[in-house]
């Protein structure tokens, strides 16, 4: 008998047409928001492995993973991008996030922060005193303003004053540079636990 033989990882773009056709729908709603959760993963102050966080990615869809099957390729798939985020920020300058844009060009950011939250979410005492630390705070409340959630973007609000459309419009400009920040102060936590995180 024959072993099945392991199936190719995708593209993203038949990893967008997969998320955007399963059933039932995933977690997850698409690449770019996959992007935001994984670089959240990555640049965060708790190492977790792929099990530890596939379910939230896609759901019921885990339990069909087999060698050889179309879910075994998706799965691949996310923890080869995984690994290209990780491989990206090992390098200033080359993290760059995976974004949506409309027919007009206009880039959406919202989907990519929706998903940086989401892997806040999973680990959110370890991620809490970031937020108090002038050095993560800012750059984390920089990304987060961007969510699609009203409910976040009013509790931002409070602590920061809301920026204008326009400014609102381009601040997915900086998200390299607020999650580099991240990464270069957690970096030291994600391995040694009990480390102190850089000084500011």
């Amino acid at each position: 008998m024959k072993r099945p033989k392991r199936a190719k990882p995708m593209s993203l773009e038949q990893l967008e047409v997969w998320f955007d056709k399963a059933e039932p729908e995933p977690p997850c709603n698409g690449v770019s928001m996959l992007n935001g959760f994984l670089t959240g993963l990555a640049v965060g102050p708790v190492f977790l492995l792929p099990n530890d966080w596939m379910f939230h990615v896609i759901g019921e869809h885990e339990k069909r993973a087999f060698i050889g099957t179309r879910t075994q390729a998706v799965i691949d798939t996310i923890v080869d991008h995984y690994n290209l985020v990780a491989h990206q920020l090992t390098t200033p300058g080359r993290y760059a996030p995976v974004l949506m844009r409309t027919d007009e060009d206009d880039v959406l950011a919202g989907h990519w922060a929706d998903g940086f939250l989401g892997a806040i979410t999973l680990n959110p005492q370890e991620w809490e005193p970031l937020f108090a630390e002038k050095q993560t705070g800012e750059p984390l409340m920089s990304l987060l303003i961007q969510s699609t959630r009203p409910d976040l973007a009013e509790m931002i609000s409070m602590a920061f004053p809301k920026p204008s459309p326009d400014l609102l419009k381009d601040a997915w400009r900086a998200i390299p540079f607020a999650v580099e920040q991240i990464y270069a102060h957690c970096k030291p936590m994600r391995y040694n636990p009990a480390a102190p995180a850089n000084d500011p």
